[in-house]
């Protein structure tokens, strides 16, 4: 990417993300939340704590919230999260997300936490995320975002991620939300 471009991008995104995890609903010390979870394409029943960050960058497993497009129950589109408003900031439209793991976190039910997982929010490349377009729409992002969910696997939201619009624009862009939880499986959650 660009330097310009990363500008373009940076400064909207550090906005979004003061809103959107200002507050988180999962503290540290706290209880652990339950929430659904995609791994290797099953979903399963997680819990998380956030921690901070104490581990080498290689030792983190990653943990993605893939936010669906802004039109999505128009789409008939079926988050996980319908809402999830993890920053305590209120209804929008990121709190309607997915959660995909990159690997399984422990055996399913015995709830052990283990390892330290590293949070991405994968999320449309609107306008007011990326910077105006000239060659594209929003509604050409929801389309093509849309289109490849729910991404249940790390390989699925890597697709997503390098999915490119006709005139060459990302659909996704990642970003890295500096949020640190350790995560088990607690069960098998039913499938969509």
């Amino acid at each position: 990417m660009r330097r310009m471009s990363l500008i373009r991008f940076a400064l909207p995104t550090v906005a979004l993300l003061a809103f959107l995890f200002g507050a988180d609903a999962v503290q540290a010390g706290g209880p652990p939340a339950y929430e659904q979870a995609f791994v290797l394409g099953q979903t399963v029943t997680i819990n998380a704590i956030e921690v901070p960050q104490v581990a080498n960058e290689r030792a983190l497993a990653d943990f993605y919230q893939v936010v669906y497009p802004i039109d999505w129950a128009a789409r008939g589109l079926n988050p996980q999260c319908q809402p999830c408003d993890h920053d305590g900031q209120g209804i929008d439209f990121i709190d309607f997300h997915d959660h995909v793991l990159d690997s399984m976190p422990s055996s399913p039910g015995h709830g052990e936490f283990s390892p330290l997982w590293k949070v991405f929010l994968v999320i449309p490349a609107y306008d007011f995320i990326t910077g105006s377009s000239t060659t594209h729409s929003n509604l050409d992002v929801s389309n093509a975002f849309a289109a490849v969910l729910p991404a249940t696997s790390e390989t699925a939201v890597d697709a997503l991620l390098a999915e490119r619009l006709p005139d060459g624009a990302p659909v996704a862009v990642e970003v890295d939300i500096h949020h640190y939880f350790v995560c088990a499986v607690v069960g098998k959650g039913a499938g969509r």
